[in-house]
């Protein structure tokens, strides 16, 4: 592809350096980094973008910050330079790997948004990541055991995934992993990634990489496969555990690497006897010279890792029993202690007690028993679940039913809660329904977590002051039937009183006692709410959830939202409250069980507090949405209604302080009432972003950085957060002007939609 603006004259300059650099006369690295005029307009323009600053340099490329002007928005630009840029057939094969590597969507990759050339000029663009690089971050220090090990396991998902679409990185190294603004790791630059052949390897062309990292068969140029990024990995560990290379330092030059790649390597321990021997037998393992004696795949690494992180033994190392011993008292020293007095008991009973290794016995089978029941209960609830292609309702609806028969007959033990759940994910995932985890989940949190929300209610209504009350509030919103517990009710009446001018407390207050399914008698709520804050026509909105309101009722309430000047559900402020309140709060036992048979150990606290934050309600639009048809009754009854819910509707739908359901109900409304018109064709694109925003934010039902989204929505606003997140995956801001999604009834209004047949 050519970058526009090719002909251009004011791409002269740069056509002429890009002659000037290929030709051999200079250093092309030098040429284009010290001869183009950054102040000069004319100098710095490059196509469809425009060079704003030097970043960095390298043997491979030179980066700028850069803006792109088409879509506005400022990126890193990379040129390659060097001996790749003058071969031809390599810059063909860098060309076809960087637009594979484009297609890279993963949390912990940099995305290449465009793959371009310009006078033989070789360039990729990709985001403008403003955090330091894994090199900067550990320049003369080392991270500790658990931030090096939660590292590797993010960072090695990434290349495991990058191998599953079979793209080698082969350059693989601290300065090419970076660090966004949430200090969420990234791997960058696949300038060197390789597509494998059928048979799973590649054929160097030559000799490419960083010699520190590379592997013996990389140097040599032998046939490469998912084994070199594995050894590359390893001397990432190796570096994080050391503070030094494999081989010394990185910047080691190629000869010496050549001379010392088959040698052993050194072990961790000759550095820093402190460190793990599990963890060092896994870096070791990694660096084997010989490819057949490391991992056979960045999985079995990761798994080692997990392993490891867990206190279970590693597949790289057989512990001796002394070990295991000592190991097993500091993971679990009660019971380790209480295993020892069992033993010295049937020790000196052993003459007498035989009957007891039979009891013994007779429990093992029994437990087996009851394990192969429980699998095969599992399956059996699997079986019966919906499919992907159901209704989410059904989804949810029996999730729900498994979580309640989980309450009735597994009872308060978590352990075994966790079992029977981790046995049933493992059985969803087996049948294909894997899509039915996220619904899973969610009534999990809802049904057993309610515990938990109500201790944090009680600690936060403890603390007294006017952020925890409303975080308090917002909490303790009673999930499915229940109805507000009495601690809660307290708390809805202390901010009632206590803050009567304040905004965000009046809301707080309204909304919990409004959406619940069984509504709090206190009309006064919403009617301090709207007297005092009048000019936010959300405040409006907060009818009672299932009140049988009539059209008068709900036609006086929109009449009111038309009049107001702005529209905010403060959504950023609830976030950003949130937050701070539960951060940093321990996960009890009761709910962090059951969380890790869906999510694993790693991520049941950001899990939890993601989904108490997250699951804070909105406003209910059911009423006013059927108020507001063209065909409702109350159209024809009430005079001006039509014009309201238009005015009401188009505030909202364009305001930043909306959040995304306000924006979609609004802008239904407005598609509806402006048939033919410029607010429908408007209204329509908001429907339009929303869609391809979701392509890159969501994995099925849940976010797939969902710590930076809220971080990004307590900044910004939901919004733009989904509109950044967009672009940081790799996605326009906007979708291209002739995109259409994978089912065009997406764009649809409900009845202008065709019925699917079900399956």
């Amino acid at each position: 592809m050519t970058l526009p603006g090719q002909g251009d004259d004011r791409s002269d300059a740069l056509a002429v350096l890009a002659r000037s650099a290929l030709s051999g006369e200079a250093s092309p690295e030098a040429t284009l980094w010290d001869s183009i005029d950054l102040n000069d307009p004319e100098d710095r323009r490059f196509g469809d973008y425009e060079l704003l600053e030097r970043i960095g340099r390298g043997g491979m490329g030179v980066v700028f910050r850069a803006y792109q002007s088409s879509l506005g928005r400022e990126v890193a630009v990379k040129f390659i330079v060097g001996p790749l840029a003058r071969d031809t057939a390599a810059v063909e094969r860098f060309i076809a790997e960087a637009r594979a590597a484009a297609r890279l969507h993963h949390p912990h990759i940099v995305p290449v948004y465009e793959v371009a050339s310009v006078e033989g000029m070789h360039c990729f663009s990709m985001p403008l990541l403003r955090g330091q690089t894994l090199a900067q971050r550990i320049a003369g220090k080392r991270l500790d055991t658990a931030t090096s090990v939660d590292l590797m396991l993010k960072i090695g998902a990434a290349v495991a995934y990058a191998h599953s679409l079979g793209l080698l990185h082969l350059d693989l190294k601290p300065s090419n992993m970076l660090f966004d603004e949430h200090g969420l790791p990234l791997i960058g630059d696949f300038g060197l990634a390789r597509h494998v052949d059928a048979d799973g390897f590649v054929t160097p062309v030559g000799t490419w990489g960083t010699p520190a990292y590379m592997a013996p068969e990389q140097i040599a140029r032998q046939r490469l496969d998912v084994r070199t990024d594995v050894h590359a990995l390893g001397a990432i560990f190796y570096e994080l555990l050391t503070g030094d290379g494999p081989r010394g330092s990185a910047s080691t030059t190629r000869a010496e690497v050549e001379h010392v790649a088959m040698l052993p390597v050194r072990p961790p321990h000759a550095i820093d006897p402190a460190i793990d021997r599990d963890l060092e037998a896994i870096c070791l393992r990694c660096l084997h010279g010989d490819p057949a004696q490391r991992y056979s795949s960045v999985g079995e690494l990761l798994a080692d890792l997990s392993r490891w992180r867990n206190g279970e033994p590693v597949t790289a190392r057989v512990r001796g029993w002394r070990e295991r011993a000592l190991r097993g008292l500091r993971r679990h020293p009660a019971a380790v202690a209480s295993a020892i007095a069992v033993a010295m008991a049937l020790v000196l009973g052993l003459a007498t007690t035989s009957w007891q290794w039979q009891r013994a016995e007779r429990a093992q089978r029994m437990a087996s028993a009851q394990a192969l029941r429980t699998r095969q209960l599992a399956g059996l609830m699997a079986a019966a679940f919906p499919a992907g292609n159901a209704r989410y309702d059904q989804q949810v609806d029996s999730a729900h039913a498994a979580v309640a028969w989980l309450k009735r007959n597994v009872g308060n033990d978590p352990v075994a809660q966790r079992e029977v759940l981790a046995a049933f994910r493992q059985a969803l995932v087996a049948a294909h329904k894997g899509d039915a985890v996220t619904a899973l989940l969610n009534e999990i949190l809802d049904q057993l977590g309610q515990g938990y929300r109500e201790r944090q209610v009680q600690r936060l209504a403890a603390k007294g002051d006017r952020d925890s009350l409303i975080a308090a509030a917002l909490i303790g919103i009673p999930r499915g039937d229940t109805a507000s517990s009495p601690a809660h009710e307290a708390v809805l009446q202390r901010l009632f009183e206590h803050y009567p001018g304040d905004e965000l407390a009046l809301y707080a207050i309204a909304l919990a006692c409004n959406v619940q399914a069984q509504p709090c008698a206190h009309g006064d709520y919403v009617r301090r709410l709207t007297a005092r804050f009048p000019d936010n026509s959300t405040h409006w909105l907060l009818m009672p959830n299932g009140d049988a309101a009539d059209s008068a009722t709900y036609a006086v309430q929109i009449l009111h939202a038309a009049d107001a000047a702005h529209a905010d559900d403060h959504l950023m402020a609830i976030t950003t409250l949130l937050r701070a309140a539960l951060r940093g709060e321990p996960v009890p036992e009761s709910i962090g069980q059951p969380i890790k048979a869906m999510v694993g150990e790693a991520e049941e606290s950001s899990t939890l507090l993601h989904n108490t934050v997250g699951s804070v309600p909105l406003p209910m639009y059911r009423g006013v949405m059927n108020t507001c048809r063209p065909t409702s009754d109350a159209m024809r009854q009430y005079p001006g209604l039509r014009d309201a819910c238009g005015r009401f509707a188009t505030i909202a739908m364009r305001s930043p302080d909306t959040s995304i359901l306000s924006k979609m109900i609004t802008s239904s409304i407005v598609r509806r009432l402006y048939k033919g018109r410029p607010l429908e064709t408007e209204g329509k694109q908001y429907r339009r972003d929303y869609v391809w925003m979701s392509l890159f934010v969501m994995n099925g039902e849940l976010p797939r950085d969902p710590e930076a989204l809220q971080q990004d929505v307590a900044r910004y606003g939901e919004w733009e957060a989904w509109r950044r997140q967009t672009v940081r995956f790799g996605g326009a801001a906007t979708p291209p002007p002739d995109w259409i999604p994978a089912d065009p009834q997406d764009l649809l209004l409900s009845e202008e939609r065709t019925p699917q047949k079900s399956k």
